[in-house]
């Protein structure tokens, strides 16, 4: 029995070691296969076929590198959390900055009133160095935080991507929600025509819908649909916000190792100086 209680926490133990070891090993093996998707999705941004704007259809692309020895990662920039029929980007360059917004843009976002907004404009803790330390803000709590944080960043000058900036989003920089609908609706329909400035590629670029530069937008939106006056001048105040290419960008990595799935990864980079500025492993 003396024995037979022994063998059993020895194999109990022998269990653990081996499940640490796995961990371990997956852990280990996950970390460069990640390395490798950051430097992958380096090179492709500074090869960008589009240097001056990122659209939709650009950046919901997902991409899979396999390996030797069953080794592969994926990366993407849609949200897996979204909807199939609507999935969502994660783009930093599309959400509002905590750190450089109006107490009137933050008064506009889920679950935030002006009271609220005013306190995070006045907290000693701005600029924040993350969207998780406004909690510490008095008056912002888990339940309020929850409904606004995938829409505000603390990364970039303000500028908002138009291609991929979010309804809500729209909302709360100042449109109505009619605007809102169409702005996004006339993006997804809108072919863009190649300029003569951009690299000819082999092979030739894929045509993608979006909006390609903001010169024009409001006469476009005109003939796309009609438009009040009071939109259109909400429309013209608020062009100097947008921008169409992305300057800061936020994608996932799944990593393979040896054919099983491993770490997650979620990484915040600024593509032109090559810089990463966060990274989140689960």
């Amino acid at each position: 029995m003396i024995l037979g209680i022994l063998g059993l926490g020895i194999t109990g133990l022998v269990f653990q070691e081996i499940r640490f070891s796995k961990a371990y090993s997956r852990l280990i093996t996950s970390l460069p296969l990640a390395q490798g998707a950051l430097k992958t999705v380096f090179y492709l941004r500074e090869k960008d076929a589009t240097p001056t704007y990122d659209t939709w259809d650009e950046l919901s692309k997902e991409e899979k590198v396999s390996l030797c020895a069953n080794n592969s990662y994926r990366y993407f920039f849609v949200d897996k959390n979204g909807s199939k029929d609507n999935p969502e980007i994660i783009d930093e360059s599309s959400l509002i900055n905590l750190n450089l917004a109006s107490v009137e843009v933050l008064a506009r976002l889920p679950g935030m009133d002006e009271d609220l907004a005013e306190a995070i404009i006045t907290s000693n803790l701005r600029p924040f160095s993350t969207i998780n330390e406004v909690l510490l803000v008095e008056g912002i709590t888990k339940e309020i935080f929850l409904q606004f944080k995938d829409l505000v960043t603390v990364y970039g000058l303000g500028k908002v991507n138009i291609n991929t900036v979010s309804k809500p989003v729209l909302v709360a920089l100042g449109l109505d929600a009619e605007v809102a609908d169409l702005l996004i609706r006339f993006r997804r329909e809108n072919k863009i025509t190649p300029l003569d400035t951009e690299p000819i590629t082999d092979p030739p670029v894929t045509p993608t819908y979006g909006i390609s530069n903001l010169g024009g937008l409001l006469n476009d939106l005109r003939k796309y649909d009609d438009l009040g006056l009071r939109q259109e001048q909400d429309l013209l105040m608020l062009l100097p916000v947008f921008e169409v290419k992305s300057e800061y960008s936020r994608f996932n990595v799944i990593t393979t190792p040896g054919g099983q799935e491993g770490m997650h990864y979620s990484i915040i980079i600024h593509p032109p100086t090559k810089k990463v500025l966060s990274w989140t492993e689960y």
